[in-house]
Order: C-alpha cells, then sequence, then structure tokens
C-alpha cells in the first residue's frame, strides 16, 4: 500500500513539474496545469474467464522481466513509464470442490496414452492474436504511411512473438471495448483503463503504466486557475476515464459551464488553440503527443 501511494505521488510531482517546466524542448511548457483530475490506467482486459487471459499474462510478465517494455516506453515516451510491481488482480477466491468417489485405477496401456497425449506440444493459441488498441493515439497506436506504428502496438507485437503466434490489430475507441471484446471482434484490449469495464464480465490482466489526468490551459490565455473557466465550457477527449474524473471533480461543475467531448486528443488542443474552450482534460501522455 505504502509503496503503491509513494507511486501515485511521484506520478502526481511529475506531471505538475511537467507543466511548470519552460525549457524550448519541453512539449508541455506551453500549457498550464490547474488541477490534477485523476488518473488513466493501462491495462490489459479479456472476456470473462478466458484461457487466453493466462497464456498472456505470462508473456507480459516476461517482457517486463526482460526490460523489453521498458525500452518501449522509453523509445516513444522519453522515459520509462512502465510499472507492473502491482502485479495481477487477484482472481475471488472459488468453494472448495466436493471429494468425488475414489475411480477405478486406470489400466497401463491408457496410461501409457495419455502421458503421451499430455506430452505433445499444443499451440499456445491455435490462431491469430487480435488486439485492440486506440485509434489515432500518438504515440500509443497510430498509422503512418499506411504503416501501423506505436508503443501498444510494439507491445502486441512482442507479445505475439513471445506466445510464438501471429497478430493482427483491430482500432478501437475506449467506449467501444466492452462491446469489441464480448462480440468475439478482439480478444484483448490493449492500452485501456480496466475501471471502465464490468467487472462481472471482463476479466483484467497486467495494469503496465498509469499517468494523471490534468485540466490544462495555454499559457498566457488568462486561465490560470480553475475559477477562471467561470461559465465558460472546458474540452475533454472521448475517453470513460477523462469524462468520470471531470464529472466526478465538483470544482470543475461549480464553474465550467459545460463540456464538449472530442474524439482524439489532437482535435480536443485544436479546438483550445481556436476558443472553443477554456481549458482542456486529458491524460498527460495524450497532451504530451497531441501537439
Amino acid at each position: 500500500m505504502l509503496r503503491k501511494m509513494a507511486a501515485l505521488l511521484l506520478a502526481s510531482v511529475t506531471a505538475l513539474a511537467l507543466f511548470a517546466g519552460c525549457g524550448r524542448d519541453d512539449p508541455l511548457s506551453s500549457f498550464r496545469t490547474l488541477e490534477v483530475v485523476g488518473s488513466r490506467q493501462y491495462s490489459l482486459i479479456y472476456r470473462k474467464d478466458d484461457r487466453l487471459a493466462t497464456i498472456v499474462d505470462a508473456a507480459m510478465g516476461k517482457l517486463g522481466e526482460r526490460g523489453v517494455l521498458a525500452s518501449l516506453s522509453v523509445r516513444y515516451l522519453g522515459r520509462d513509464a512502465i510499472d507492473l510491481t502491482g502485479g495481477l488482480p487477484q482472481p475471488s477466491p472459488t468453494p472448495a470442490p466436493t471429494p468425488e468417489p475414489d475411480a477405478e485405477e486406470p489400466d497401463e496401456a491408457a496410461q501409457e496414452a495419455a502421458d503421451a497425449a499430455a506430452s505433445v506440444p499444443e499451440d499456445p493459441l491455435g490462431r491469430v492474436l487480435i488486439v485492440g488498441v486506440e485509434q489515432d493515439f500518438d504515440p500509443m497506436a497510430f498509422e503512418e504511411n499506411g504503416v501501423l506504428r506505436g508503443m501498444n502496438v510494439d507491445i502486441a507485437s512482442a507479445l505475439a512473438g513471445e506466445i510464438g503466434c501471429k497478430v493482427t490489430y483491430q482500432f478501437i475507441s475506449p467506449a467501444q471495448v466492452e462491446a469489441q471484446l464480448a462480440s468475439g471482434n478482439i480478444d484483448v484490449a490493449l492500452g485501456f483503463d480496466s475501471r471502465t469495464v464490468n467487472a462481472d464480465k471482463f476479466s483484467v490482466g497486467y495494469t503496465y503504466m498509469e499517468s494523471e489526468i490534468v485540466l490544462a490551459a495555454r499559457r498566457g490565455s488568462g486561465v490560470n486557475s480553475v475559477t477562471d473557466i467561470k461559465d465558460r465550457r472546458i474540452g475533454t477527449v472521448d475517453d470513460p476515464s477523462v469524462t468520470a474524473a471531470v464529472s466526478a471533480n465538483e470544482r470543475i461543475l461549480r464553474y465550467a459551464s459545460g463540456a464538449t467531448v472530442y474524439l482524439s486528443p489532437r482535435r480536443c488542443v485544436n479546438a483550445l488553440d481556436k476558443g472553443w474552450c477554456a481549458a482542456i482534460a486529458m491524460d498527460v501522455i495524450m497532451l504530451e503527443h497531441a501537439l
């Protein structure tokens, strides 16, 4: 618990420090943070009780141990933001099975056949792994010259390599995670906040990153605190974790006249620069790379 609290405190301080910086190379130097309103997790999400979850989570753990995830984070984010120390969520305890009557001892030939079948290597998936990633979210997943790139794309590729299967990608929005998993269109949603899905229908694997959600305004705009958005609209990205954090913030509800939801971080920043809103809410990773 102490380690988690310390990690969240460090992340909060880091977010504030990023906005306070004025260096020419700092992409956030033109923004002022008005308030940290929550956090966004980057997790692996599966259908409930899907055996694939165990296979993919095991591969994710190995990639973390070997430093592959950290290397990808440095490559795309400029820093190691990976944190697997929370481990996997603990499943709910299940009742002990009722003892069954003693079965007859199998004959020797049957036992040999069973042993032989167990020794045959099994293809972990036997098919292509379909991974859902968020569209138009540089640097996590984006299309460049017809080629799909990004940190989450490379993580999915590394997972497939670790498992020994092929992988394909499906662009989805955060609001589509449950429907895309339930329909079977994807096997795993990679990089979405697990706290926004129904825990009774979906299971959660590793949470590998967490980023602060901030309400921010352009420096020099005259918006220096939450009170400065009084009777003015704010913009948010189309992400349930962000909209939920904004809706739960009493100060924003008290002063803002309303919120407009934009389909991508870049559209949200564009709306701010056009004067359509006084401030915008998104997580720091989104904002840092939406410029």
